[in-house]
């Protein structure tokens, strides 16, 4: 068997399967040119990337993003994805958040991998903030490969992937307040997302 993570091959073992019948083996991404940052510094830009659905935690998201303005931080959220497929209830979350985050969101709506080194320029920090496990997220190595910090949910493959406070940040899943917490800290900190993309 093979895993692309550690930490997937940890449960199965602990599932059951004999350690040496599962290997891991990394997801393997083209090589690119990391993307520019195409934005003024002066106020800080954070991406969400992927489908929008409960387990992915853009409630999370939208919420620390209320929270972080009712606090009067100025900062931009972009969001590039779709809630295909996504009940009623869910959907009509997402446009509450969405109508009162007025002038802080920006809708991006679905995208291509064509078009996923423009949308990386638009961004200073991508979020992760899934309140499940996740394996090996594809939206953390690609932002690595643009050279832009991760703020994730310190659980399962995305605490594999992101060292916090060395290639990037960590929240509690499914907390919007630490999650505004850990946003507030990569907007005022000195020197962080200079240190944390180097």
């Amino acid at each position: 068997f093979i895993a692309p993570s550690e930490f997937l091959r940890d449960r199965y073992v602990a599932w059951g399967i004999p350690p040496d019948a599962i290997t891991v083996l990394r997801n393997a991404r083209p090589k690119v040119l990391p993307a520019p940052t195409l934005l003024d510094r002066g106020r800080t830009t954070f991406g969400f990337f992927g489908n929008l659905n409960p387990f992915k935690g853009i409630l999370v998201l939208l919420e620390a993003a209320r929270t972080l303005r009712a606090q009067g931080v100025d900062f931009e959220l972009r969001m590039s994805g779709a809630a295909l497929y996504q009940d009623e209830d869910f959907r009509s979350a997402v446009e509450r958040l969405a109508g009162e985050l007025q002038g802080t969101l920006v809708r991006l709506g679905p995208y291509g991998r064509d078009r996923l080194p423009t949308l990386m320029a638009g961004v200073h920090w991508v979020v992760v903030p899934s309140i499940w496990w996740e394996n090996a997220p594809l939206v953390i190595q690609e932002a690595f490969q643009h050279r832009r910090p991760v703020i994730t949910s310190g659980i399962g493959g995305m605490a594999e992937m992101v060292e916090d406070s060395v290639n990037g940040l960590h929240a509690q899943p499914g907390d919007p307040l630490d999650l505004a917490r850990v946003m507030r800290r990569a907007i005022e900190e000195p020197g962080l997302h200079k240190r944390l993309v180097a």
